[in-house]
């Protein structure tokens, strides 16, 4: 965020400026001009050593009555500190103050990154499951013996009926097939 150069008019009387003798900063910032009576006209001004590194957005600003308005002071980086002088004036030219203004070069902090050891070492491979371990891994548990009990039951009931009436009849064969396929649709369900 900005730096803020506070600058107090019109406090005790009209046209009154105050302002910090001097004000630092590594960037850009902005003049804080926070009027505490009626409007006034105010007049920035940057001296020659300042003006060569910053330039105002407005020179002159109307701040209305019980208010505040900001005026950004842009900076070009400097390679090394440059000081000037900030001028502010109220009251066309009848209440000046000047500002020592040194702008600093920016000066960029690097952020680094921990970076721990452990990451420069790949992953251990997960070890590979044999197939009768997948395949013992991939059958229902527990909470399946009910749906189990209930279709080798449907499968002994449709052989029993082929045993019983006999494999002739057109209505026991559909009725087979139904069940059987009913069968293998519950273990299918059941295995996922």
């Amino acid at each position: 965020m900005p730096a803020s150069l506070p600058v107090e008019l019109n406090r005790g009387r009209l046209h009154a400026v105050e302002a910090p003798v001097e004000f630092t900063s590594d960037g850009s910032f902005y003049v804080d001009l926070s009027n505490h009576g009626e409007g006034v006209h105010v007049h920035l001004h940057l001296d020659d050593a300042l003006s060569r590194v910053a330039r105002l957005e407005e020179s002159n600003v109307f701040v209305a009555g019980d208010t505040t308005s900001r005026v950004d002071v842009v900076i070009d980086q400097p390679s090394t500190a440059v000081t000037g002088r900030l001028k502010v004036s109220t009251g066309y030219g009848a209440e000046t103050t000047s500002v020592d203004v040194t702008v600093e070069p920016f000066e960029e902090q690097t952020r680094q990154v921990a970076v721990d050891e452990s990451l420069s070492k790949p992953k251990p491979k997960e070890p590979q499951q044999s197939p009768v371990t997948r395949t013992l891994s991939s059958l229902p548990g527990p909470d399946a013996l009910p749906y189990l009990a209930f279709v080798l039951l449907a499968v002994v009931i449709a052989v029993g009926a082929v045993l019983f009436v006999g494999a002739s009849s057109p209505a026991v064969l559909v009725g087979v097939g139904v069940v059987l396929g009913g069968a293998v649709a519950a273990l299918v369900f059941i295995m996922r």
